[in-house]
């Protein structure tokens, strides 16, 4: 039986053989795909969500509001000016993080959070420091006409990660009061 096996494998293709084995490797390669489908068969596509507000970012100073008064949604503009102070708390935040400046550089920030960045200043492995972040993006999480939540897309060439700010309206502009990341 082995030797008729041998001997049909081993034999010339005539013509006729052609097709029959045109469909038999269809057929294989299309059971293999069906196969590999239903072998990794992924979870239903989930609906696409906002990440949760920073909760283990410490609320801004809160200004007293009339009871069952909610704080407005802050206009468009004040959006752009919450960023504007973002980005440029994260000019000097980003080389302060790696090691590369001073934490009086850094602009933008309350002065609580400036007095905290200054007495813990990061301990950055020698290959980290030679990196150069630069903010991708900047988003809001949401944003009252007293206290904005933003998160920044950093990348500094080897990764990317996410920095959360909170940021407090004051008297002189929008301020950065909190940072995680």
């Amino acid at each position: 039986m082995v030797d008729r096996l041998r001997a049909l494998a081993n034999r010339p293709l005539g013509d006729d053989d052609r097709p029959r084995l045109f469909a038999i490797a269809v057929a294989v390669i299309v059971a293999c795909a069906a196969l590999l489908a239903l072998w990794d068969d992924p979870a239903p596509p989930r609906a696409r969500t906002l990440p949760a507000p920073a909760a283990d970012l410490p609320p801004a100073d809160p200004v007293a509001t009339p009871a069952g008064v909610a704080d407005p949604v802050a206009s468009p503009a004040e959006v752009a000016r919450a960023k504007r102070t973002a980005r440029r708390f994260l000019a000097g935040y980003l080389p302060y993080s790696y090691g590369q400046g001073p934490a009086s550089a850094i602009s933008g920030a309350s002065p609580a959070l400036r007095r905290r960045l200054a007495s813990e200043r990061p301990r950055v492995p020698a290959q980290v420091r030679a990196r150069h972040p630069r903010v991708r993006l900047v988003q809001t999480e949401g944003a009252t006409a007293r206290d904005a939540r933003l998160t920044a897309l950093v990348s500094d060439g080897r990764r990317r990660y996410t920095v959360r700010l909170a940021l407090a309206r004051t008297t002189g502009g929008w301020t950065v009061t909190a940072v995680d990341g």
